[in-house]
């Protein structure tokens, strides 16, 4: 809610925000219950079926949301498919495979102001299937970096960085597991990441599941890191 704020502030509105791993809409709730946000488009994505049954009776009541069972890839694709890692949310570590498009795919060259991103470590793929939008519109991206679950799903941690960095993003305002200010970067640092990849897989570290959540703030936006991070 702080970088669609920082952002609207900063663009003005209507705001069109994606929501990739949309799961049962309630960050799209939340937006939407603040009247600043009632002109705001919203592109929900949830691949996992049962979710994607809940996000469309929960938002079933707003206007302007569009609500895709699309699984994303960096490209057209066969992935595994999303499983349960516990109740609240999935992630593509399934035995079988579902075919997956790239967000560029599903966007068709739209106007994004935000993207959010929870794939439980499917990322940096979906950030890589979107080098076309974040070069065209220079969206704000708020995304989960969850070294266990990049591991797991097979994703490299750099991916998501590399990505962005190459689409221009130079600064990172990092946020724990509980939406604490860690860090800001600028520009990102390899070595400093590999680090805290180290920490969130180790046992001795802050807790059990250790992962961040990462805004990479566009090209042009650089004032809204002091919203983020006052």
């Amino acid at each position: 809610m702080e970088l669609v704020n920082a952002v609207r502030a900063r663009r003005g509105g209507p705001l069109t925000i994606v929501d990739v791993g949309a799961a049962i809409g309630d960050t799209v709730l939340l937006l939407a219950e603040r009247a600043e946000a009632s002109h705001d488009r919203f592109i929900c994505i949830e691949p996992d079926p049962e979710f994607h049954s809940y996000l469309g009776r929960n938002l079933a009541h707003l206007t302007d949301v569009e609500i895709l069972p699309t699984m994303l890839s960096d490209s057209e694709d066969v992935v595994p498919a999303p499983v349960r890692t516990h109740s609240g949310t999935a992630s593509p570590q399934g035995a079988t495979t579902v075919p997956a498009l790239a967000l560029d795919t599903v966007l068709r060259g739209q106007r994004v102001d935000v993207i959010k991103i929870d794939t439980d470590g499917f990322d940096g793929k979906v950030l890589a299937g979107s080098v076309d939008t974040l070069s065209r519109w220079s969206p704000a991206v708020i995304f989960e970096w969850h070294p266990i679950l990049l591991a797991t799903c097979g994703q490299d941690p750099e991916r998501p960085f590399e990505v962005l960095t190459a689409a221009g993003y130079e600064t990172f305002v990092w946020f724990t597991k509980h939406g604490d200010l860690s860090h800001v970067e600028h520009p990102h640092d390899p070595a400093r990441t590999d680090l805290l990849r180290q920490m969130c897989i180790d046992d001795d570290g802050p807790e059990p599941d250790w992962h961040f959540d990462v805004v990479a703030v566009p090209p042009g936006l650089a004032a809204i890191v002091r919203d983020l991070a006052p």
